[in-house]
């Protein structure tokens, strides 16, 4: 039997913890951030998760969110496979949150996006760099991988990145790639994160679905 390795609690346990001065990360987009948010809430977007997650304390408990619990559930089994102890996912999102009469901060602020640590390729600029020779790594699961991908790409899914990252070359490029472009900005932050030159590192835009519809061919 599977066991999740951080802990789901409800609206009305976060409001405890929330009154206890627990930190609460908001992982959507700061688009979603500017319109509303619960008071105090600290925002690391999921897209800039493994990139900044060294921000937030390792022992102490941490309350992560986001609209519905889908993409905060993503960054707290990320965060708990890190050594992350005391990880705690709410349950149905901010919309869970606002249902059960929960107070929002709604006072509109001005919030931007951090220039990302490595480079964002188009589809026509990741081929070019495929054409140089880069070497490809595909972090979606294996199936997704049978589907369809890049051309000599690699297979390392994103839980098991953090582990396989020392494996990969420092001195070529290296473009990730996903079946959108989300979990491999993931794995590209982790890169420079480690030391991995910020132009080495790229990141397909789009994804295997962009690479697609751009018109390149995918290996099976």
């Amino acid at each position: 039997m599977l066991t999740v390795p951080y802990k789901d609690i409800t609206p009305q346990q976060a409001q405890e913890l929330l009154e206890e001065k627990v930190l609460f990360v908001d992982v959507r987009e700061a688009e979603e951030f500017a319109n509303s948010r619960i008071p105090g809430a600290k925002l690391v977007p999921l897209s800039e998760f493994a990139g900044r997650a060294a921000e937030l304390p390792k022992d102490e408990p941490v309350v992560l969110y986001c609209r519905s619990g889908g993409r905060s559930a993503q960054a707290a089994a990320w965060l708990a496979a890190k050594g992350y102890a005391r990880v705690l996912n709410l349950d149905g999102g901010i919309l869970a949150w606002y249902r059960a009469g929960l107070p929002l901060d709604t006072v509109p602020v001005e919030v931007t996006y951090r220039e990302t640590a490595f480079t964002e390729l188009t589809p026509h600029e990741a081929k070019a760099w495929v054409d140089a020779g880069a070497y490809v790594v595909d972090v979606r699961e294996p199936y997704e991988y049978a589907m369809g991908h890049l051309p000599g790409a690699v297979n390392v899914p994103l839980g098991r990145f953090v582990a396989q990252a020392g494996q990969l070359p420092k001195g070529r490029k290296i473009l990730l790639a996903c079946a959108s472009g989300n979990r491999s900005s993931q794995a590209a932050a982790y890169l420079v994160g480690q030391g991995f030159g910020k132009e080495l590192v790229g990141n397909l835009e789009g994804g295997t679905y962009g690479w697609m519809s751009a018109g390149f061919e995918v290996e099976r």
